[in-house]
């Protein structure tokens, strides 16, 4: 439409096609196409150029309207994203801080800068906590199932491993049956943490003891631990890819069972239109990381 508006106006096919830097035969054939969907020819040729036929008169205006109202309409959404503004507050777990929070910093500051993040770090526990006490606006923690009091959507799915030290017999293999977990010294999260509260379940199921010898909510401190021989630790492989690659730590997934786990997005209610943006955009990111499942 911006063609033939454009063609109209200056009368010349090699003209306009300079203007727009496309060559002739390019603007044909758009014209061509445009022509086919209105059922007739919208210009006459002649030695000069060309003008508009009579069907080409009837609809400029049309065409002229349409443009005119997509410009406002972009204005619009424009002005709408520079007035969003706000305060998010994001609760998530510290292996995603890289990933997910910091693009999502950078891109929040380039296309919404009036829009102000506070993200602070937690396990699946305390991210449930901040958000039943609403002291946060969005939370990312671990889900093992479907309940929960919130309309939580879930993002990823991973499974999880047996981190050790590196040399450790028991993780030196791709794989490890849950069983060869029982009384091994663990460092795991603190209850009510949903990848605790499941590993206790499967514990009971399959008769064996899980010796915690310490409750630590970091994952950092998990992975130092273990590395250093003071125990083992269960944790997803997006959070030890960098430490195993490393060859700081070893690790093998967990088998017979598998245990999964889902990161899920969870929205406090009455969001704001900053909360939505935001709680979008981190779907979107998650879509476009290299997060291993």
């Amino acid at each position: 439409m911006r063609i033939f508006i454009l063609v109209a106006r200056i009368g010349n096919l090699t003209k306009a096609g300079v203007e727009l830097g496309m060559s002739q035969s390019a603007i044909s054939r758009y014209l061509s196409t445009l022509e086919k969907r209105a059922g007739g020819y919208l210009f006459q040729r002649h030695g000069r150029g060309v003008s508009l036929s009579e069907l080409g008169q009837r609809i400029y205006p049309v065409v002229e309207k349409v443009l005119a109202d997509l410009g406002t309409l972009s204005e619009i959404v424009s002005e709408e994203a520079e007035r969003l503004s706000g305060l998010v507050r994001i609760g998530t777990l510290p292996s995603l801080s890289r990933d997910i929070f910091v693009p999502l910093f950078f891109l929040m500051q380039k296309d919404f800068p009036g829009v102000r993040l506070k993200i602070q770090e937690g396990s699946g526990g305390q991210i449930d906590n901040w958000l039943l006490t609403q002291q946060i606006d969005i939370g990312l923690p671990y889900r093992n199932n479907n309940e929960s009091q919130y309309a939580d959507e879930s993002i990823i799915q991973m499974q999880s491993y047996l981190v050790g030290p590196i040399g450790d017999k028991l993780t030196r293999g791709s794989t490890i049956p849950f069983k060869k977990m029982h009384q091994i010294p663990l460092i795991l999260p603190s209850k009510p943490s949903a990848v605790r509260m499941k590993l206790d379940e499967l514990a009971r199921k399959e008769k064996i003891h899980l010796n915690v010898v310490l409750d630590a909510d970091s994952g950092l401190m998990q992975k130092c631990i273990s590395e250093q021989q003071g125990g083992y630790t269960v944790l997803p492989w997006h959070a030890i890819k960098q430490e195993v690659e490393n060859r700081q730590i070893q690790a093998a997934r967990i088998v017979e069972p598998e245990i999964a786990r889902n990161i899920s997005i969870v929205v406090n209610n009455n969001p704001s239109k900053a909360t939505r943006t935001v709680s979008r955009i981190i779907r979107s990111l998650f879509d476009k990381s290299r997060i291993h499942q």
